[in-house]
């Protein structure tokens, strides 16, 4: 089985795009096309730019908090395999977790900063012991992707733990 959350990672990036653009376009009217000289419902127009900069900047400090996440999952074959890189702005590295599926110890879902946030943890059987991956965000995968991910790892550990 394969999951990804290509599509979510495209809207998200498209969303994050539209908020730059409509801030650019907002502050430019307000000041280049001198809309709202006067301001508006009584407040100067500087006080309206600075109440729409503070909404954007919350905005991308919500999903920087999130840490929206592309994700590939993928249990065919021997293979288990979990690529993903972060969407936030200036982080290009990306990331994969690969190894055979019966390495394959244990997983736990976190929820980090008050249950805002999703994450993976994978547990993984080597010569040394058990190794112990950081966290994966999950925030930007749909609930139903979700529950088939857990349940396909759930799967293999079962079939590793009765022996097959």
């Amino acid at each position: 089985m394969t999951i990804t959350n290509q599509k979510q990672a495209v809207n998200l990036r498209i969303i994050k795009s539209l908020a730059l653009l409509f801030l650019i376009i907002v502050i430019g009217l307000i000041y280049f096309a001198n809309v709202l000289r006067d301001g508006a419902l009584g407040y100067t127009r500087d006080q309206i730019a600075l109440f729409i900069i503070i909404l954007v900047v919350l905005f991308f400090l919500y999903h920087y908090i999130k840490d929206h996440q592309y994700i590939y999952y993928s249990d065919t074959g021997d293979k288990f395999v979990l690529r993903f890189f972060s969407l936030r702005p200036l982080a290009d590295k990306k990331n994969a977790i690969e190894f055979n599926k019966n390495e394959l110890q244990h997983f736990e879902i976190i929820k980090p900063f008050y249950g805002l946030n999703k994450s993976l943890v994978i547990y993984r059987k080597t010569a040394r012991g058990v190794a112990k991956y950081p966290p994966v965000s999950l925030t930007a995968i749909r609930k139903t992707d979700l529950d088939k991910m857990t349940a396909s790892m759930q799967r293999i550990i079962m079939s590793n733990q009765s022996g097959k």
